[in-house]
């Protein structure tokens, strides 16, 4: 089954969305209820960034600027977002109450008003997805209904070369899934004038990581401190006789905890044979990451950076999600990639036995 997008209107939304290049950025912002320091960030990777910061006086503020390319933004006080938009080069006016977001109102920005629409349409097609896997009541028209809603996705991302909003798309709700030469396609498939998008170029970089570290190619070295502050290299667990588990995980991450039991119990069997756990957290302080090792009994070798997402191991393997893993084996070749539940079990067992 196919979804078509409908409503959209492809053509006019593709002209209009065009980066201009040509004049900057004005920001006006007219929001009661809003008072003192405003920032201006950007979402450019994984973690915002701000790039300016105001005073709000009676709910009025200005930003000014210029990008190159639209980007996905937001208007946020010290604590949280306002309003979330595309800040482009063009006379932007946000409008509304900061006590009731929903009636927030951002114009002038056309990337915007055409993100808008898809999710507007986005989020009808899922509520009539998920009503539909509800009725059925069953794991596998879950999966259909999510199969679908991806496939709508990868149909909207395709209609709109032109458009940074269906880069953002790309990078933001669907690259996680697709595998890496899904992904090269994809970003080929955007016009020239979109290519230098932050968001093509994180998708870019992604699979090439995915492409390097796949399944069959040798694994490559990374190193990051251990508890103790000292250099863990995986080329140091690595060889004869083991085989090494990749684990990228976070203490605040609840799948990874649910998954820990397994990992567990599979060390407990298969570490007298020849398996070992190389474990990258994704945490953010030191003592948040001691005490999910110690919460859950992860009695094997664990390093981290303490740079959540941005975390140099997690690049170099493409991780865009966790739990993530890595099986290698005793000549350093990958073997097999996100192993969870009884995926792990099996296939220990096969290669210890």
């Amino acid at each position: 089954m196919k979804i078509v997008i409908l409503g959209i209107g492809a053509v006019a939304l593709m002209a209009a969305c065009t980066p201009k290049t040509e004049t900057g950025y004005t920001v006006q912002g007219n929001l009661a209820g809003l008072t003192g320091k405003v920032y201006l960030t950007v979402y450019e990777g994984k973690l915002p960034t701000r790039i300016d910061s105001t005073e709000a006086v009676n709910g009025a503020f200005t930003f000014k600027g210029t990008r190159d390319l639209p980007i996905y933004a937001a208007v946020e006080y010290a604590e949280a977002p306002v309003v979330r938009f595309f800040l482009e080069n063009a006379p932007i006016v946000i409008e509304g109450d900061v006590n009731q977001p929903n009636q927030i109102v951002v114009n002038g920005s056309p990337t915007t008003s055409q993100y808008l629409s898809y999710r507007a349409e986005m989020d009808s097609v899922t509520k009539v997805l998920y009503i539909d896997s509800l009725a059925q009541g069953n794991r596998q028209a879950e999966d259909s209904m999510m199969r679908l809603v991806n496939a709508y996705k990868m149909d909207y991302i395709q209609a709109h070369p032109l458009s940074v909003a269906a880069a953002y798309v790309l990078y933001r709700e669907v690259s996680y899934y697709l595998p890496y030469e899904q992904l090269f396609l994809a970003v080929a498939g955007f016009d020239p004038s979109v290519q230098n998008s932050v968001y093509l170029q994180l998708v870019s970089s992604m699979a090439e990581a995915l492409k390097n570290t796949a399944v069959g190619q040798k694994y490559t070295d990374i190193s990051a401190p251990n508890a103790e502050g000292d250099t863990v290299a995986l080329s140091s667990v690595v060889g004869p006789g083991k085989y090494v588990l990749l684990d990228f995980w976070a203490s605040w991450c609840p799948p990874c905890r649910a998954e820990s039991p397994v990992m567990v119990a599979a060390y407990a069997k298969y570490a007298p044979k020849g398996f070992e756990i190389y474990a990258v957290s994704l945490d953010k302080t030191k003592e948040a990451w001691l005490k999910g090792i110690q919460d859950l009994k992860l009695n094997w070798i664990h390093v981290s950076d303490l740079q959540f997402w941005t975390s140099a191991a997690a690049d170099t393997y493409g991780v865009r999600s966790i739990p993530s893993n890595v099986l290698i084996g005793p000549d350093g070749t990958i073997l097999a990639r996100n192993l969870m539940g009884e995926q792990l079990e099996a296939t220990l067992a096969e290669y210890l036995k």
